[in-house]
């Protein structure tokens, strides 16, 4: 059996195994991750060796040819890249969606340090955390300093042996591809969500046929038609290296056998000699760091959120991203996308989306990617051994197959997702349908009417509680996603199951009383209710007003705002600036009313009930509702054509709490060490997770597997 055969065996074999007993066979992954270390292990030396000793023994001269060479084919390349970049939105029809809270939503953007990832100031340093790009101006720098350098012979000898050496390790590890390549497609498979695929298949689909068509039509096409090698012989040589660098989901793990797929190309049409050998070894190494088409094109995914969130990209919107998309391809993807999203006003909660579908599209990424290096390599070697002779008949008909094929991913996907896709936005259901944690207490809600009130529901409350074998919890309508109705009316989110914990742990029954925030006072002093539980925040007008208790949650003020103008509020010195901004304000509090006038000195502020009306567009003086965000991206499940912003630097935090009797000190004291003890016991966390990030919306049951949902297996 051919090598070849024996890695795609060891894929679908995993690929079965996962499939047939789910998550049970996820600890696989962990074989997977020692196979893919062992290939990393020699890499980076070896692209550092390499690169010094190929360097180190030519002329400068020859190396400035090599490198123009190399520029001139990259940039060709990256045009090719940047005009099916900018098709790509003809793949989307229009639809909607949002997010849950996520905490990066709070966090400052992290600052590329362009100096410190490609100028190493610390060698050793960027070694160390894996600068590729860092480590390769090192190299290159050693090389050509060597380079005529007297008695330099000695050390490139041993430089040659080292190499060697490591090319030796890294052929055994080799040599376990097919058990690592079952490993690790049995992890992925098992554990992989079919759900999180499904919500995907745009973006999977217009991405794995734009790969697919780019690495195995466009690609080879080109090239045989500029050099002597057939489209066949492009891809067959390689075979077993593509395949691997897919199940590894990494391409410098296998840059060795890479540059010999280079080479063995030249050697079958007799053109390997000296210049080829130290050529590819300069070259690939050379090239890796800097993007390639698996990297540029994975850029699409911007174009694919503008048709997720029911915004797709018009002309303007995609010549900016054809103009930002060659920087932004110099840096990792998951850096690059949230800048072209925040540049074209795109809600980044989208990047979820991403971070989920990278556990696939990785692995055809680096497919493209190796194929764009060996593809590079080859071209820049076939003009310096001078065998690069255009046919221009045979041009002509790779970019006529090349426009057919592109043309037609494209034109399949948007096919297909008109057909399945489109209208099936169901941001909404997942929030109204989240089910508890815990098993409900046996509750009675009151909405129009109050509890009837007798003279010993006065404080203290403890004890009347407990005679009374109930507690009186309030709420604030519409606050989401702390106490809201499902679609059911049953009251839910956060507090609500709180307040659930709370009667549990009192052993007794609950009563959910809907109030308006005026009223707190006065109900909660004639003993109708005992606490009121909503996402109050603590303001200074609210702690003049009543008592809290509790510290369950902190808040990070943030605004709603409609997508498009997501950017224009994401800076607070720009906010500060500006005088035609109208803000409401759901707190009914002077004085935080006051605290946000001083934020935002020049922008008027009103009061409103809730943000449904700003969000419903029924507010058309209002431009934005200041809101937690934390709660805020409920919100935008509801309407997800707004976003939550958290203009930086942040504007103002607060701490949650409970609203309490101001007389009653052993009831407060009770509510204040309970919360501490549902904090310490992870019940807190447990419900922000569950509530606040949506983790509730996302089914607990295992996923599904043959074994246990086709033949009725007990794998647990």
């Amino acid at each position: 059996m051919t090598f070849t055969r024996k890695i795609l065996l060891g894929l679908l074999a995993g690929v079965t195994l996962g499939l047939f007993f789910g998550e049970s066979v996820g600890g696989l992954s962990v074989v997977g991750d020692v196979y893919i270390g062992l290939l990393q292990m020699t890499v980076l030396p070896y692209i550092m060796l390499s690169l010094i000793a190929n360097l180190g023994r030519i002329s400068w001269s020859e190396s400035r040819g090599l490198l123009t060479s190399l520029c001139a084919v990259f940039l060709v390349f990256l045009l090719g890249g940047g005009a099916i970049l900018m098709l790509s939105p003809l793949a989307f029809p229009p639809a909607d969606a949002a997010s849950f809270f996520s905490r990066t939503l709070i966090e400052a953007p992290e600052v590329i340090d362009f100096v410190a990832l490609y100028v190493p100031s610390n060698p050793f340093s960027a070694m160390a955390d894996n600068l590729v790009p860092a480590v390769v101006l090192f190299s290159i720098l050693l090389g050509i300093g060597l380079s005529g350098a007297p008695h330099a012979g000695g050390l490139l000898t041993g430089l040659d042996t080292l190499t060697d050496a490591l090319n030796r390790v890294n052929k055994l590890v080799i040599k376990l591809t097919p058990l690592g390549v079952f490993a690790i497609a049995a992890g992925t498979a098992g554990t992989m969500s079919l759900d999180e695929l499904g919500r995907l298949q745009g973006f999977l689909i217009s991405y794995t046929l734009l790969v697919a068509a780019v690495t195995f039509v466009v690609l080879p096409l080109l090239v045989s038609a500029v050099t002597p090698f057939s489209p066949r012989e492009l891809l067959m040589v390689p075979r077993d290296s593509l395949i691997t660098i897919f199940a590894a989901a990494k391409i410098i793990v296998l840059m060795p056998q890479l540059i010999e797929n280079v080479q063995e190309l030249f050697r079958r049409h007799d053109l390997l000699d000296e210049e080829v050998e130290h050529g590819t070894g300069i070259l690939m190494p050379l090239a890796y760091p800097f993007p390639n088409l698996g990297t540029y094109l994975i850029l699409s995914f911007v174009a694919f959120a503008g048709w997720y969130l029911g915004r797709p990209l018009d002309f303007a919107d995609t010549m900016s991203l054809e103009a930002s998309s060659f920087f932004s391809s110099f840096v990792a993807p998951i850096v690059g996308i949230p800048f072209l999203l925040d540049m074209l006003q795109l809600p980044a909660d989208v990047m979820e989306l991403f971070v989920v579908s990278t556990v696939y599209t990785d692995r055809i990424r680096v497919v493209l990617g190796a194929m764009h290096l060996i593809a590079l390599s080859t071209v820049v070697m076939a003009i310096r051994r001078g065998v690069f002779r255009p046919d221009f008949r045979k041009l002509a008909i790779a970019l006529a197959f090349s426009v057919v094929a592109v043309g037609s991913a494209l034109m399949l996907t948007r096919f297909w997702l008109q057909a399945t896709v489109v209208g099936s936005y169901d941001g909404d259901q997942q929030l109204l349908q989240i089910e508890w944690m815990a098993r409900p207490v046996i509750a009675r809600s009151y909405s129009d009417e109050l509890p009837s009130v007798a003279p010993t529901d006065a404080p203290p409350r403890l004890t009347r509680i407990s005679e009374r074998g109930t507690v009186r919890v309030g709420y604030v309508p519409d606050s989401l996603p702390w106490a809201f109705r499902n679609e059911q009316g049953i009251e839910t989110g956060f507090d609500m199951e709180m307040a659930n914990a709370l009667a549990r742990d009192l052993d007794v029954s609950l009563e959910l009383v809907r109030v308006r925030e005026p009223d707190i006072s006065a109900l909660i002093g004639t003993g109708q209710i005992d606490i009121v539980m909503s996402g109050l925040g603590r303001t200074a007008d609210r702690l003049r007003l009543y008592r809290f208790a509790g510290e369950p949650i902190d808040l990070t003020l943030g605004l709603l705002v409609p997508d498009h103008e997501r950017k224009a509020f994401s800076d607070s010195t720009l906010l500060r600036a500006r005088t035609d901004l109208t803000i409401g304000v759901v707190q009914r509090d002077p004085a935080f009313q006051r605290q946000i006038g001083e934020l935002l000195p020049n922008a008027s502020i009103k009061f409103v009930n809730s943000p449904r009306a700003f969000l419903r567009g029924d507010a058309p003086d209002l431009d934005t509702v200041l809101y937690s965000a934390e709660g805020g991206a409920a919100w935008t499940l509801l309407y997800p054509n707004y976003s939550v912003v958290v203009p930086q630097p942040v504007l103002a935090r607060l701490t949650g709490g409970y609203i309490v009797p101001v007389s009653d000190d052993p009831w407060a004291r009770y509510i204040n060490e309970w919360v501490k003890l549902k904090r310490r016991d992870g019940t807190v966390d447990a419900l922000f997770e569950h509530w606040i990030g949506g983790g509730g919306a996302t089914p607990s049951t295992p996923r599904w597997s043959v074994a246990r949902d086709v033949l009725g297996w007990d794998i647990n």
